[in-house]
């Protein structure tokens, strides 16, 4: 690749985590593009040389977060061995990467829930990559013996899905945040274990 096309690289990116941050802090309806070009630092009809429209810029952004959790995610949780222990990275690094960047949250969890038929379109590719990662590790659970196999693998994903999204969510409106990674552990005790109560051992005759 040479200089000039690096360059045009670093300015769609530049221009793609700035879009994340006005849609974020903004609203995607309420945040214009010119407001998304001053976010960037570049001139107002740049951002046209790079996305036709907002609505493109919005999924574009949404392609690029989840191309960067995709080559961590895959990358870490090669080198675990256990089913378990891949799905147990997996949360741990969702919730990291959301606690690392509240702007980058807050993103996927509100301002991607457009009523647009063809922005939920769009965006369908990407989120089906994303269970389908899920989905992967609870079939190698079953076939290992430590996922239960009489419930549906797409019903499990959404499930394990469902409380990671839910926890995300709860701690964005959250007016005093505290740390959300160290939520993964009760999270997946919850997740692993079920909710119901041990058995009591007998009370004493």
């Amino acid at each position: 690749m040479n200089r000039s096309a690096d360059r045009k690289a670093e300015r769609q990116q530049e221009i793609l985590d700035a879009a994340v941050r006005a849609f974020s802090r903004q609203g995607y309806h309420n945040c214009t593009v010119a407001q998304v070009a001053r976010e960037a630092g570049v001139a107002d009809g740049t951002i046209y040389l790079y996305f036709p429209s907002k609505e493109d810029l919005l999924v574009s952004a949404f392609r690029r977060v989840l191309e960067t959790l995709f080559a961590r995610l895959d990358r870490e949780i090669a080198a675990i061995p256990c089913p378990l222990g891949k799905l147990r990275r997996l949360v741990e690094m969702h919730l990291e990467l959301m606690e690392g960047d509240p702007d980058v949250a807050s993103f996927l969890q509100f301002q991607l829930r457009q009523p647009e038929t063809s922005v939920r379109t769009a965006i369908a590719g990407p989120l089906g990559e994303y269970a389908r990662r899920i989905e992967a590790v609870l079939e190698e659970g079953k076939a290992a013996g430590q996922v239960r196999a009489d419930v549906g693998t797409r019903m499990l994903r959404r499930v394990v899905f469902g409380a990671v999204d839910e926890t995300v969510s709860a701690w964005i409106l959250r007016p005093n945040r505290g740390p959300l990674a160290p939520q993964a552990a009760p999270l997946l005790d919850v997740l692993l274990n079920g909710i119901r109560s041990p058995p009591q051992p007998p009370l004493p005759s």
